[in-house]
């Protein structure tokens, strides 16, 4: 039996006419005007989620999606031409593209091995892949709240090898499910797409990297919490900034409308509920864990912020 890769490797009939030719045979919809567009309706018809092996020994033209896709390189490597910039990607590298995003890809060798995957929910985006990172962090709350650009500069992102480990090996399960179907494959797939994009969302750059530069202390502040919330005190935050405590006090009540204290609290109960929902610790485990050393007082402001206790949370 061929491995995945053997698989891939073998020459389509759409190769061997691009080998042949040296010329792109088009698989998109040309529009009147503008570059040419890939439609979900070229992919998806009654799937949730298409892969298909990039076809090899042919540059593929400049065109844009309607669509998040996520190209793999699942051997060799690849050079593309991402919004008018130089790109190449190396065996293990993962690209994402939000729909608008315009790419040219250049002609692939016999060795090197791409992989598209197009996803058919529309809800699916680069946006929705920060805000599943940044659900649990208070940072995250607020700049949402406050409409401070968090997505992404660019409408694509290069995730390299070192980032993406544990997402490659999720890719490789789905394509031997995809290219060689079993009973049950597409069930299976749907559960490694979900588990694809939390990996995906755990991998993209993180907050601190979008607001490394900032200036702004507040943000500086809720950078901290979201690191250090379970040991963190506003003496200790104080010295970290170079801060005067009680300006850093007032300060955090003025932007935020809240005191740090409350402030620390509010992230040490999201972690907790996270906790709940998502391990098996004991809930005086999980009191620890996030900080809290009088399990009555963590009780009690778990209820008011949730409006159920711990256990109800984990028997749900």
């Amino acid at each position: 039996m061929l491995s995945i890769i053997d698989y891939l490797t073998q020459e389509t009939a759409i190769e061997s006419q691009q080998k042949e030719t040296g010329k792109h045979i088009p698989d998109y919809v040309r529009q009147k005007a503008g570059l040419p567009r890939l439609t979900n309706d070229l992919f998806l018809a009654n799937r949730s989620i298409y892969i298909s092996k990039h076809n090899r020994y042919a540059p593929y033209p400049k065109h844009t999606h309607q669509f998040l896709e996520l190209n793999y390189v699942l051997k060799g490597q690849c050079q593309q031409i991402i919004n008018d910039n130089p790109y190449t990607f190396y065996e293990g590298d993962i690209l994402l593209m939000d729909a608008g995003s315009a790419h040219a890809i250049e002609a692939l060798g016999e060795d090197d091995l791409l992989i598209n995957i197009v996803f058919k929910d529309t809800q699916i985006s680069l946006k929705n892949l920060e805000e599943l990172q940044g659900q649990n962090s208070i940072l995250y709350q607020f700049l949402l709240k406050s409409h401070t650009h968090i997505q992404s500069a660019e409408n694509f992102i290069v995730l390299r090898l070192d980032q993406t480990k544990k997402s490659k090996s999720i890719i490789e399960l789905m394509l031997n499910e995809y290219f060689d179907p079993k009973p049950f494959s597409n069930h299976i797939l749907e559960h490694y797409l979900s588990i694809l994009l939390f990996e995906l969302a755990r991998s993209l750059p993180t907050l601190s990297d979008t607001v490394r530069a900032t200036n702004d202390p507040y943000i500086q502040v809720l950078e901290l919490i979201d690191q250090e919330y379970s040991t963190l005190t506003l003496s200790q935050a104080a010295k970290q900034l170079n801060f005067n405590k009680n300006y850093l006090s007032n300060l955090v009540k003025e932007k935020g409308n809240a005191t740090f204290t409350e402030l620390l609290n509010q992230k040490k109960l999201m972690m907790a509920q996270l906790l709940l929902k998502s391990t098996t610790f004991s809930i005086e485990k999980i009191c620890q864990t996030v900080g809290y050393s009088n399990k009555t007082y963590f009780y009690k402001q778990f209820q008011e912020k949730f409006g159920k206790l711990p256990s109800q949370i984990r028997n749900k």
